[in-house]
């Protein structure tokens, strides 16, 4: 069935990529992650281009795609961010455009070569021929420390800590939770075992037994309210508080983290191309990047960023490489039975 519906959309990308794209409007749209794009580059653009860019946001990737299949006709969208899981999948079914490198200045010049992200990128886009990286990062824990104290494990069984039951989330994303347990008991995130996907089950069974909920939109602002003591997921807490309300709350890599890039793509419908690479180009400049630095705290995939920059990361890069594997796209059989496993953990009452 999923193999028929991509087919389908395959044949509605093409038509819908047969007529022209140009398009004389002064507009680009973006459809990214909350808090992605700093509002300084946004405004810095339009007083620099007179592109007026119109944004939106999504909260999953899956959510992304669904938008992209039922719109592919229309071309609302210029600029999107997938993870590097989904992009295989974005780029066999026509979903995006090949990029033209020689639009994009320095941009693919300035990466830094500490990350290794063209050997990284053999996994998702091998040669980052449809997508550009934008955020490295690791999924993490986070923890109140004046709730916590400073004496706690940095793997995911600080879950199993029953003092802090019902003050706990983790994602309420599959991929993100059995790839976590997968890695933490030394498997592969993608693995298709039944007996590890099992074992897997169990781990997170154990620590669910702890959490208020799973949970992918709340985290950040439960945290800052100090209704939550520890989540898994995103250091989205840092985007509420600021100054030394910050101080209180650490963010690290779990054993076993997935790794996770998610970049900048064109789709292939987009109506503005010319404007997205104008954007991307104008976003990427070291000068500019600086911002995405100040508001993500990510470690910095364009050199030189990081030392001429007041905000440092969250993270290092170094602690991202060690702790963290990058997961590629499930094949269909593996993500049914993924489904299935996260179905009943799902069920059992969290």
């Amino acid at each position: 069935m999923k193999k028929l519906l991509f087919a389908i959309f395959t044949f509605i990308m093409l038509l819908s990529c047969s007529g022209s794209s140009s398009n004389d409007e002064n507009v680009l749209n973006i459809y990214t992650w909350t808090y992605f794009v700093p509002d300084k580059v946004i405004e810095d653009f339009e007083k620099e281009t007179g592109i007026k860019v119109n944004i939106s946001y999504y909260d999953n990737n899956d959510t992304m795609i669904a938008k992209l299949m039922i719109e592919s006709g229309e071309g609302d969208y210029d600029i999107v961010s997938p993870s590097t899981d989904y992009i295989p999948v974005m780029i066999q079914s026509g979903l995006l455009e090949k990029l033209d490198k020689s639009k994009l200045g320095k941009t693919f010049e300035n990466m830094d070569e500490k990350l290794n992200l063209m050997e990284i990128s053999k996994i998702y886009d091998e040669g980052l021929n449809y997508s550009i990286p934008y955020s490295f990062m690791a999924t993490g824990i986070t923890v109140n420390t004046e709730i916590v104290g400073n004496n706690f494990v940095k793997t995911p069984d600080i879950f199993l800590n029953e003092a802090f039951k019902g003050r706990m989330t983790m994602l309420d994303d599959g991929r993100e939770v059995i790839g976590l347990a997968l890695q933490y008991l030394g498997y592969p995130s993608d693995s298709k075992d039944i007996n590890q996907l099992n074992e897997a089950k169990e781990k997170i069974l154990s620590w669910a037994e702890n959490l208020a909920k799973f949970d992918s939109n709340a985290a950040g602002k439960g945290m800052a309210s100090g209704e939550f003591a520890i989540v898994h997921g995103y250091p989205d807490v840092f985007y509420e508080v600021e100054g030394e309300e910050a101080d209180k709350f650490v963010y690290f890599a779990p054993e076993g983290a997935m790794m996770y890039i998610d970049s900048m793509s064109i789709p292939a419908s987009s109506k503005h191309k010319d404007n997205a690479y104008k954007f991307l180009e104008f976003l990427y400049r070291p000068e500019n990047f600086i911002e995405v630095l100040n508001v993500l705290r990510n470690p910095s995939i364009i050199k030189g960023v990081e030392e001429n920059s007041e905000v440092k990361p969250i993270i290092s890069a170094e602690e991202i490489v060690q702790k963290s594997k990058l997961s590629g796209a499930l094949d269909d059989e593996t993500k049914e039975l993924h489904d299935k496993i996260w179905t009943e953990i799902k069920s059992s009452g969290k």
